[in-house]
This record gives structure tokens, C-alpha cells and sequence, in this order.
């Protein structure tokens, strides 16, 4: 167990402290736009400024608005986007968003040196959120919400096991991340490159580098990342492969423990239980 597995592992944060000693303008700002009162997490503040909420567009056509408002979650790759699954209530995909590189239909890199803070938290990697549900994170969640999580949790592994089983073809699927090759070049133009070694992995994870698996034993992790903590104001469930995990992970995890002195990912099950 590495030293930074063991300083998670002791860590029991309290989920809804840092944001109840927020201010309420912020609180009465996202209970109106859960509400569909609002198309905008926004408030002024004492001294007459708009204030955008964490984890929304801070300017433009979009200001205050979360990016899974308004962007198109439901395509497939087929279509340039990085869908996987979807249900009834929810959509699961692949991070994406890239800005600083080609890379395939915007598809979040899993190698940190390509990546950086947008790299993926493990080989395979997916959020799922609600498609039609305004939630602003997991401290706004309330008892009768627990089916949907349910429901979450059940996409978001059903879209880890199609990637675990998916032919190196499919893009974004483990073998597709295995089989990658060759150079990107980055905006600021050097060029990087896209082979992923052993070395991309967390310590902790190494030994499972090139190996075949069987998805029934493995670890499959489901995770929020718990105001205030996440970078994107719109309820989303991290499920990615805990035997898979990238040093971008631990990277996310040590600044977390720096910035908030807690943990970047928050365990399914702990918030389930605060409900």
C-alpha cells in the first residue's frame, strides 16, 4: 500500500460541511436552478458583482451554466461522441472535452504527461449522470434520490464491462487503449506520445499492466467527487477499474488532500449513507 493509499484510507471528510458554510446566496442559486427556476447557477454578491457557482461556465453565452446542460451527452462514437450506455434516466461516457490535442472525438487521454489534470482516473473510465435531472453534486442529495443513484451505478458498471470486453476496434475500450500508437501534437506544439506503459499506472497497479481480465473480479469503483471537489456543478458518478488506476489519479487525489484535506473521490456507498 503506497503512502498516499494510506493517507486516503484514513481520511473520513464530511461531506456537506464545506458546502453549508458557503454562502446562501450560493445555496438559494442552486435550489432555484435545481428547481428549473433558473437556467443559471449565478448570485450577486455584497458588493454588486455576479458571481458564477463552482463548476459552471464563468463567461460567455453560457455563463453559469454547468457543461452538461448544454452539451450533447447522448452521442454515440459513431456520432463523435463517447457514449458507451444509456438508460430509462441516465447516459454513461467516456471523459472528453480535450482541448490541448487531437485526440479522438475530444476523448479525455489516460496518459497524465498527454492529459494533464483532464486525464483519465484509470484505463477505463466513465461518468454517468442524470439525463433530465437538474442535481448540483452529491451535498444537494436528498433521500429520494436513491433510486436514481441506483440506477447510476448500474449503467455506469454495465459501460465499464462493455469497454473491459470491447475489441481493440472499439474506441475507448481497454484493448483500443492498449493498442494506441504513434505521436499527438499538443497546441503549444511539441508532440507526445500516445503508447501507454507500465509507468502510466499508479504504483499500486502496475503489476496489472497488460494482463487479460476478468470483470467479475475486478475491483469496479463508483465514486463522487464531493463539493468541493468537483470541477463540473451537475450530479456525475465516476465508475472507473481500481486495479487500472493512472498516476493522474493520484495526482487528483494529492491535491485534493492539499487544497480541501480530503479525498478527491468519495465512495458510492459513503454518500449513499449520509441520504
Amino acid at each position: 500500500m503506497s503512502l498516499l493509499t494510506r493517507q486516503l484510507t484514513s481520511v473520513s471528510p464530511d461531506f456537506h460541511g464545506a458546502y453549508e458554510s458557503t454562502s446562501p446566496e450560493l445555496h438559494d442559486a442552486v435550489t432555484r436552478w435545481e428547481r428549473g427556476e433558473s437556467e443559471t447557477i449565478t448570485y450577486v454578491d455584497n458588493d454588486g458583482n455576479e458571481v458564477c457557482a463552482p463548476g459552471t461556465v464563468p463567461g460567455g453565452p453560457v455563463k453559469g451554466k454547468p457543461v452538461f446542460q448544454f452539451l450533447n451527452t447522448t452521442q454515440t462514437f459513431a456520432d463523435g461522441g463517447t457514449m458507451v450506455a444509456e438508460s430509462e434516466n441516465c447516459v454513461s461516457f467516456i471523459p472528453a472535452g480535450f482541448r490541448n490535442g487531437p485526440t479522438p472525438n475530444a476523448m479525455n487521454p489516460v496518459r497524465e504527461e498527454v492529459g494533464g489534470s483532464s486525464a483519465l482516473m484509470s484505463l477505463v473510465h466513465v461518468l454517468t449522470i442524470p439525463k433530465n435531472k437538474r442535481i448540483y453534486n452529491a451535498v444537494t442529495l436528498t433521500r429520494e434520490h436513491k433510486p436514481l443513484l441506483q440506477e447510476m451505478k448500474e449503467l455506469g458498471e454495465k459501460a465499464v464491462g462493455i469497454l473491459l470486453n470491447g475489441p481493440k476496434e472499439m474506441m475507448g475500450s481497454l484493448q483500443w487503449i492498449y493498442a494506441q500508437s504513434g505521436e499527438i501534437e499538443m497546441k503549444d506544439g511539441t508532440k507526445k506520445s500516445l503508447l501507454v506503459t507500465m509507468e502510466d499506472l499508479s504504483p499500486d497497479s502496475q503489476m496489472n499492466f497488460g494482463h487479460s481480465h476478468t470483470p467479475s473480479k475486478l475491483d469496479i469503483r463508483n465514486s463522487f467527487h464531493a463539493y468541493p471537489t468537483a470541477s463540473i456543478g451537475w450530479l456525475h458518478l465516476h465508475t472507473y477499474v481500481g486495479d487500472l488506476l493512472t498516476t493522474a489519479h493520484d495526482t487528483m487525489e494529492r491535491h485534493a488532500m492539499e487544497e480541501y484535506n480530503c479525498k478527491k473521490n468519495t465512495p458510492f456507498e459513503e454518500i449513499v449513507s449520509t441520504l
